[in-house]
């Protein structure tokens, strides 16, 4: 008798538990998508607040801040324009990818054209397309370890949109000595590199950073917004103008809606057994 009130007592509980919760369940299920149309007469605040109340969990890095307002501005933007698409994330910050696709899957957007055609205006497409380059970002793409990660990644360092060009210049000094590299930063740019070094570029904006790569002439520069195609830029040095996040998705270019207008840190690098070593040169600084 008392196993049978034990059991009984315990269907009992899970019936409670079940009928609880139907309403918040029924509640997420008959939630109507967020329209991005309508999001983009809001601010940016008031898109943040509509968005978070249908549903939208900000990923860990992000904060009800200026920086969360304005990167929910760019993406709704971005979204509205046809730049930014399930299939298409034009970012370099995981993070900010990371809150692209949750944005998208709140406003339930899938896939819409871009409002115009458009022709890329400081870079070249390189190659044609692949599905592989889904896979990594415009760092993974410049250091040659294709992975979509931030600066700090290969070393176990944390990273955030908050920290100056100057550190995560560093963070990319960090990651490439933990790969097998001796490295340094410098704000000029090398006029020319020895057959051993490599150099990379990175730059930041208000939402976003982003790498370009250069050969041993430093003249020839190429890039990879996002998960998106490889372009070479079209200009000798990567200080001659603002970058932006102009890119090219299977065949079609898309214009971009973030710039990049920090100052430039250029990162030289060479593997550990070849050149110099650490302790026979003056590192820039």
């Amino acid at each position: 008798m008392k196993k049978s009130l034990k059991t009984l007592s315990g269907l009992l509980a899970l019936v409670i538990l079940f009928i609880s919760f139907i309403p918040a369940a029924q509640a997420n299920a008959d939630r109507d998508p967020v329209a991005i149309e309508k999001l983009t007469y809001l601010s940016g605040e008031e898109q943040l607040n509509a968005l978070l109340e249908n549903g939208l969990v900000l990923p860990e890095a992000f904060g009800q801040d200026e920086y969360t307002v304005n990167a929910v501005k760019t993406i709704v933007a971005d979204i509205q324009r046809g730049v930014t698409t399930v299939d298409r994330i034009p970012y370099n910050y995981t993070e900010l990818a990371e809150l692209a696709k949750r944005i998208l899957d709140v406003s339930g957007q899938e896939s819409i054209s871009a409002l115009a055609n458009y022709t890329l205006k400081d870079s070249t497409v390189i190659g044609t397309w692949s599905n592989s380059y889904t896979g990594y970002n415009c760092y993974g793409y410049s250091i040659g370890v294709h992975v979509f990660q931030n600066p700090g990644y290969h070393s176990n360092q944390s990273f955030n949109m908050n920290l100056s060009i100057a550190s995560m210049a560093d963070l990319v000094v960090d990651d490439l000595e933990a790969l097998g590299y001796w490295g340094y930063k410098t704000a000029t740019k090398p006029s020319s590199l020895a057959n051993y070094e490599r150099v990379v570029a990175i730059r930041k904006g208000s939402v976003d950073y982003h790498f370009m790569k250069g050969t041993t002439t430093a003249s020839d520069w190429t890039h990879k917004p996002g998960g998106t195609n490889p372009l070479r830029w079209n200009y000798s040095s990567p200080g001659y103008k603002t970058w932006t996040n102009e890119y090219s998705y299977n065949n079609v270019s898309y214009q971009g809606d973030i710039t990049y207008n920090s100052s430039i840190y250029y990162i030289i690098y060479w593997p550990k057994n070849v050149g110099p070593q650490p302790d026979k040169i003056d590192f820039a600084i």
